[in-house]
């Protein structure tokens, strides 16, 4: 019996010895794919650097520059939804009239200090994209319907109305930026955080229609007009690729921008503060007769009555036309960027919040680990 017994621990123990090496070949395997997704991503240091040697000459005028374009047409979608079509012709009892010169381009903007991006900054890019929404104020008399987003625009800001720089680099935030974009742009692999249902509703969005890139100027009312100026500049300059399924006959006159900026609600509220502001109604004005739209999503909890309030305030209802709620998943709407920097620091489960991509990132690159460095503070949606 004591043989028996001697022997059976020998086989135990070779088993437990195999599933740790299996385990350990496992873990070594998925390191190994990671580190090939970091050598993927583009080095932005000489990016950031002439970027913010722009600042130093203070050159004032509000500017986007374009890092990476996911899509060699963008902003020119390939991709055109029924929506879109409406738009650009129309039909009479003839059939269809040939498609007309496009007269007006939708970009989907997510602008933010990305310290780090997260799954919850990717979800805002696929609403826009998929999610049916309708202005604050056709509530009981319009249906919602898909804004028909063309093209995509990730910015990250090099300077915040209320926020100094701390965490990761201007460069380290570019490296991981330009990873979250690949996961929404083009990772169609499936996964719980996207919203999109099948291939053929990711390609009709256009989220593979990507661009990232930084700004120079904290307020919405500014880069609005710098979106446009570049999305007008990237227009006329690839108008006539060959890979794009759009007509643009006039090399000479590009089409009217609408910007769809998303947003959470406390970064509504902070747009709607008259702080922000030298002459508050003329530029609120600006922003959305500069094709300025605004995308947003409501705080958890927050009361109906209180929504209701701040939207019959006399300076905002005339613009609510302009103004479009969305809702995000249960499954990415408690992310923010400093719960998940408290993850890192802590370990938590939180991590989970962001792209394996970025994980690898941030944890190769120790950032986030120095509690003292780190406000406990919650805020939403950083």
């Amino acid at each position: 019996m004591a043989e028996v017994a001697e022997r059976q621990q020998a086989r135990n123990k070779t088993r437990a010895n195999n599933s740790t090496e299996d385990k350990t070949k496992e873990q070594q395997t998925e390191i190994d794919l990671m580190s090939t997704m970091q050598c993927d991503t583009p080095i932005y240091d000489d990016f950031v650097a002439d970027f913010l040697q722009r600042l130093v000459h203070k050159d004032e005028r509000p500017t986007v520059r374009i890092s990476r374009k996911f899509c060699s047409s963008w902003p020119i979608p390939q991709q055109t939804g029924p929506g879109r079509e409406e738009r650009e012709q129309s039909n009479d009892d003839n059939g269809p009239v040939p498609k007309k010169p496009v007269k007006e381009i939708r970009v989907g903007v997510m602008d933010s200090s990305f310290n780090p991006p997260h799954y919850c900054h990717g979800a805002y890019m696929e609403c826009l994209g998929i999610m049916e929404l309708a202005p604050a104020t056709a509530a009981g008399h319009r249906e919602a319907r898909v804004l028909d987003i063309d093209a995509y625009l990730m910015l990250l800001s090099s300077t915040n109305a209320d926020k100094k720089l701390s965490g990761a680099s201007l460069e380290q935030r570019m490296r991981m930026v330009d990873m979250l974009a690949t996961t929404v742009a083009q990772d169609t692999s499936a996964d719980t955080w996207h919203l999109w249902k099948s291939r053929e509703q990711f390609d009709r969005s256009n989220l593979h229609n990507m661009a990232i890139g930084m700004v120079n100027t904290p307020r919405f009312v500014d880069k609005c007009v710098a979106v446009a100026d570049i999305v007008r500049q990237e227009w006329l300059r690839g108008g006539s690729g060959s890979d794009a399924d759009t007509d643009t006959d006039s090399a000479t006159e590009a089409p009217r921008v609408l910007s769809y900026f998303a947003m959470g609600w406390d970064t509504l509220i902070r747009f709607f503060d008259r702080k922000y502001y030298v002459d508050y109604e003329t530029e609120i004005r600006s922003f959305f007769d500069n094709g300025g739209r605004i995308a947003y999503s409501r705080r958890t909890g927050f009361p109906d009555v209180d929504v209701d309030a701040f939207f019959a305030r006399e300076d905002i209802a005339g613009y609510l036309q302009y103004v479009f709620e969305l809702t995000l998943p249960k499954r990415v709407k408690h992310i923010s960027s400093t719960e998940v920097r408290l993850a890192v620091r802590d370990s938590t489960q939180s991590v989970r919040d962001i792209p394996p991509r970025i994980l690898e990132f941030v944890n190769n690159s120790r950032l986030y680990r120095d509690p003292t460095k780190e406000s406990t503070e919650r805020v939403l949606h950083t």
